[in-house]
């Protein structure tokens, strides 16, 4: 992968974990099952942030595999 298309995913990854923030910031209004709301954003969250510093992290040590 070339360091543009890590870049690239590292930041469609960071948008989807603030929308998860925002998600599960807004679960704590009154709805009919909040648990299973915050379940899904936490964990889509966190796995979303973990793969944004992976791709920032190889971007920055390996910019391309040629």
């Amino acid at each position: 992968m070339q360091k543009q298309s890590r870049l690239l995913i590292a930041c469609n990854a960071l948008l989807i974990s603030f929308f998860c923030l925002l998600g599960f910031i807004t679960t704590f209004e009154p709805v009919s099952n909040p648990i299973a709301f915050r379940a899904f954003y936490s964990i889509l969250g966190i796995l979303a942030t973990m793969i944004s510093i992976r791709m920032l992290y190889l971007a920055i040590r390996y910019p391309s595999l040629n």
